[in-house]
């Protein structure tokens, strides 16, 4: 399910984000794609087509990019900015303590995750 293509979500915002992304660092999107690990045309079918990457892809974009993947995921619509906001309770977070030598970096992948799992709560 996290690998789920969103069919009706408005690619805008994160195509901005991109861009803006590239911009800033004298980028390029064939240059993007490949420190991800993705092919180029992933990119190409976002920017022209508005074709929305997989949660797993913008998980490889997020780390190449250095931007947490929940980031990403609320641009292409996978979450909202409220779900993104909520905080963990310290009981959920408990539970995990048999985990506690995750480093800051895969903590927030496992906050990222929660937010989603909680995006699909019916």
């Amino acid at each position: 399910m996290y690998n789920r293509v969103v069919a009706s979500t408005d690619p805008t915002q994160l195509v901005a984000f991109i861009k803006r992304w590239l911009r800033d660092r004298g980028s390029s999107q064939l240059a993007l794609a490949q420190r991800a690990g993705i092919p180029h045309t992933i990119l190409s079918a976002l920017f022209n087509h508005g074709n929305v990457p997989r949660p797993s892809t913008l998980k490889k974009l997020a780390a190449a990019m250095g931007v947490p993947v929940g980031e990403l995921l609320v641009h292409a619509g996978h979450i909202t900015q409220e779900e993104y906001d909520t905080p963990i309770r310290g009981t959920d977070l408990a539970r995990l303590y048999e985990v506690g030598d995750l480093t800051e970096a895969e903590w927030e992948q496992v906050r990222d995750f929660a937010r989603y799992v909680r995006s699909k709560r019916e």
